[in-house]
C-alpha cells in the first residue's frame, strides 16, 4: 500500500491514542501516561510529517548531557558559531536549527526553534542543537526528549566523566529499540585516558546492544579553544555520507521510519491494556461514589423528616412566641444540614477515589438556593416530623390550619416539605455528578479501538 494509506492509518492511530486517558493512579498509570505522550509526539512530530515530505533534508539532532559540548560540536561541524556555547548552564535554552539556505522552506514554519542558515552544513542535512537531556529545567528536558523523537538520526554527545550516567543510557536504549541511526561523540577525554575510557564505553555499548554504533572520541582541549579539526572531520564525513544523495537519505529515513513502525507493536498493546484497566476501575469508582452519596442523601432527607431541624435555637424561639425567629433558625439549620451532608458525602466517597481522581483541593460547595420565603408556620410544620406525633411541628400545623383552613394548610405544608427535600437531593446529586466527572474514563472500546488502529497500520505499512 502507498504512503497515503499508511499516513491515514497512522493518523487514525494517533487520534485513538489522543482519545485515551489514564486518570486513576492505578499501578502502571504513570508509565502509561508518559508512553501515551511520547507516542503522540512521535506520530505527530516525526512519522506523519516525514511520510508527508519524504524528500526533506535529514534532521540530525545533537543531544546529550549538561556541559557535554553539544553547541561546541555544532559550531565546529558548521565552521563558525551558529549556536551559543559557554560555561553558563544550560547554554542551549532554545533549540537552534542550522541548514542550507535552499532548505530553509522545509523548516521556516517551525515554532519554538531559532533558524540559522549556513552553506557549510553537510548537504541534504539540517543540524538541530537541543537542550540538555538532564537539564535542571524540566521544560528543557521535555523539549530535548521530544526533539530527539522527531529526528532522522541522532548525534549523542557525552564526556569522559558523564558517559556512564543513567539518563543518556535510557535514551540510547530507546534509539536501539527503534533502530534510529545513531553516532556517539565522546568529548573532553584527557589524552592520557583516551584508550581506557574508550574501551570502557565500547564495553557498555556492547552490553546495551549498541556495539555497532560509531564512536568518535575527542581529546580534551584548553577552555575556550575550538575542537580539533582532525576530530571533527570524521563526524562531518559520517553526516555527509548519509545526506549527500537521495538514495542515502532515503535509506536513513526507511530505517528510522521502519524502526518506529516496528516499535508500535511493543508500545500500543500495553496502552490498550492500561486503558482497559482504567475503564474497569472507573466503573467501580463511580459505583462506589454513587453508593456513598445515596447513603448521604438518605441521611439528609431523614433529617428533614424527623424533626431534628427544630432543635436548638428554633425550639427556644418557638417557645418564646417568635414563629418568624424559629423559621429563620430552621433555615440556618438547613444550611448546616447541607454543609454537613456535603462533608459526609465527600468523606464517604474519598475511599473510592485514587489520589489523582478525587476532588482534593476543591473549595467547599456553596449552600443551595432555597425556595423563596415561606409562611413561617408552614416551614416549621414541614420540618417538624408531624408524622412522628405531638411536638412543635404539629403545633405549627394546627395554628396554620386554624388560620387558613385544614386542607389548604396541609397542601402548603406538603409543598414546602417536598420543595426542601428536592433542593437537598438536587444539591447532593450535583456534588455526586461533579465528583464522578473528575474520573473521566476511556471509552468502553478504547482497548479494542487501539488494537484495531494498530492492525490497520500493520496492514498499511
Amino acid at each position: 500500500m502507498g504512503s497515503d494509506t499508511l499516513s491515514a492509518a497512522l493518523a487514525g492511530l494517533r487520534d485513538q491514542v489522543v482519545a485515551t486517558c489514564f486518570p486513576l493512579d492505578l499501578p502502571g498509570a504513570v508509565q502509561a501516561r508518559l508512553a501515551r505522550r511520547e507516542l503522540i509526539d512521535q506520530l505527530g512530530d516525526y512519522l506523519l510529517p516525514r511520510l508527508a515530505v519524504p524528500r526533506a533534508p535529514l534532521l540530525a539532532v545533537v543531544g546529550g548531557s549538561t556541559g557535554a559540548g553539544r553547541s561546541t560540536l555544532v559550531n565546529a561541524l558548521v565552521g563558525r558559531e551558529v549556536t551559543p556555547a559557554g560555561p553558563l548552564r544550560p547554554t542551549t535554552r532554545v533549540p537552534v536549527l542550522v541548514c542550507r539556505s535552499r532548505d530553509r522552506h522545509w523548516f521556516a514554519d517551525e515554532a519554538g526553534i531559532e533558524l540559522r542558515l549556513d552553506e557549510r552544513v553537510p548537504p541534504g542535512m539540517a543540524l538541530l542543537d537541543v537542550p540538555d537531556i538532564d537539564s535542571v529545567s524540566a521544560d528543557n528536558r521535555r523539549v530535548a526528549v521530544r526533539l530527539l523523537g522527531a529526528a532522522d538520526l541522532w548525534i549523542f554527545v557525552t564526556t569522559a566523566s558523564r558517559y556512564a550516567d543513567a539518563a543518556p543510557w535510557h535514551l540510547l536504549r530507546l534509539a536501539r529499540e527503534r533502530d534510529t541511526r545513531l553516532a556517539i561523540v565522546l568529548d573532553r577525554v584527557p589524552a592520557e585516558e583516551l584508550d581506557e575510557v574508550r574501551s570502557d564505553l565500547v564495553r557498555l555499548l556492547r552490553q546495551a546492544g549498541l556495539g555497532d554504533v560509531p564512536l568518535y572520541p575527542i581529546v580534551e582541549t584548553r577552555p575556550g579553544a575550538g575542537l580539533p579539526e582532525r576530530n571533527v572531520v570524521p563526524i562531518r564525513t559520517w553526516l555527509a555520507e548519509r545526506g549527500a544523495d537521495p538514495d542515502a537519505r532515503a535509506a536513513v529515513v526507511r530505517r528510522t521510519v521502519g524502526g518506529l513502525l516496528h516499535s508500535l507493536d511493543r508500545r500500543v498493546p500495553p496502552l490498550a491494556q492500561a486503558a482497559a484497566r482504567q475503564y474497569e476501575a472507573v466503573d467501580r469508582v463511580r459505583d462506589c461514589v454513587d453508593r456513598a452519596y445515596a447513603a448521604t442523601s438518605r441521611w439528609a432527607l431523614g433529617a428533614i423528616d424527623d424533626g431534628s431541624l427544630l432543635r436548638g435555637a428554633a425550639t427556644g424561639r418557638w417557645y418564646d412566641g417568635d414563629a418568624s425567629g424559629a423559621a429563620r433558625a430552621v433555615r440556618e439549620n438547613l444550611d448546616a444540614l447541607v454543609a454537613d451532608a456535603f462533608a459526609r458525602g465527600a468523606e464517604r466517597a474519598a475511599g473510592c477515589l485514587p489520589r489523582s481522581a478525587g476532588g482534593a483541593g476543591r473549595p467547599a460547595p456553596a449552600p443551595p438556593a432555597w425556595p423563596g420565603p415561606a409562611e413561617p408556620l408552614a416551614l416549621i410544620a414541614a420540618v417538624g416530623g408531624i408524622a412522628l406525633g405531638p411536638g412543635i411541628g404539629r403545633e405549627a400545623a394546627g395554628r396554620l390550619g386554624t388560620r387558613i383552613g385544614s386542607e389548604p394548610a396541609a397542601r402548603l405544608i406538603l409543598d414546602v416539605h417536598r420543595g426542601l427535600r428536592g433542593v437537598v437531593a438536587a444539591a447532593l446529586e450535583g456534588e455526586r455528578a461533579l465528583l464522578a466527572a473528575t474520573t473521566s474514563a476511556p471509552s468502553a472500546r478504547a482497548e479494542a479501538a487501539l488494537i484495531e488502529a494498530l492492525d490497520l497500520v500493520r496492514r498499511s505499512g
